[in-house]
């Protein structure tokens, strides 16, 4: 909408450029804007469409009248007028129901856009984040056996911060999930957060002040407290970074 300062629409342009998905989605947002705009447009006031109709109604009668007063048809015209009354009663009531399923739509449209635009500004807000000058990309090292593993780990000091993210991971069962930890010296692996494959390749993941390693191994689903070491698939130091 052309409300980005120099710096920003450059920032966005760059992500756009790194993740061509990005794209796909602004160009949905774009469309559901327009959309938006053109249900949004201003409407002729509701009595100007019954002003027409009575006076096209009153022009009609007086023809009418004029006609069966020098006919005698009287019971013929009025049984014209009853179906022409019918028949317009039916297409007001057609018009009715088009419109009311316009409006669905309309509100269908909207409330797609809002979640497109949140989860847009929630990746974009992201991205940031992983290109701060104090952000460390360190990968994972895969234990034998998992050499398949391919992860890298964003680690911020400065905002207390950890991503991982993911280029491949083994597969698991139905009912295994990965789970991270963090190991200090003297002390017993950590347990922190259980994830699955993330959609958009990355995941946050907790940041444990003085940790010096943080490992990844395949649990139970719903995690363990103590890790699974035949399946610990990687490790990453973060000591002195």
């Amino acid at each position: 909408m052309g409300q980005l300062s120099t710096a920003e629409k450059a920032e966005v342009e760059s992500y756009l450029e790194m993740h061509p998905s990005l794209r796909d989605e602004l160009r949905e947002i774009e469309r559901s804007l327009e959309l938006y705009a053109g249900s949004a447009a201003v409407k002729a006031p509701a009595h100007v469409k019954e002003r027409i109709l009575d006076t096209i109604r009153s022009d009609q009668s007086s023809h009418v009248a004029t006609r069966v007063r020098s006919s005698g048809l009287w019971p013929a015209l009025a049984a014209i007028f009853g179906l022409g009354v019918l028949l317009l009663g039916y297409l007001f009531y057609q018009k009715h129901q088009q419109s009311q399923q316009m409006q669905n739509e309309i509100i269908a449209i909207r409330d797609t856009c809002n979640t497109t635009t949140a989860q847009l500004t929630e990746e974009v807000n992201l991205y940031r984040q992983l290109t701060l000058p104090e952000n460390k990309i360190v990968p994972f090292e895969p234990t034998p056996g998992y050499a398949q593993t391919d992860l890298y780990l964003h680690h911020n000091k400065a905002t207390k911060k950890n991503f991982i993210q993911v280029r491949n991971l083994p597969g698991i069962a139905a009912n295994q999930t990965f789970q991270l930890w963090s190991i200090k010296t003297d002390q017993a692996p950590a347990p922190l957060n259980v994830f699955d494959l993330p959609e958009n390749g990355l995941v946050e993941v907790n940041y444990v002040e003085g940790t010096e390693v943080y490992a990844i191994t395949i649990e139970p689903d719903g995690g363990s407290t103590t890790p699974t070491l035949q399946h610990l698939i990687g490790t990453v130091s973060v000591t002195g970074i």
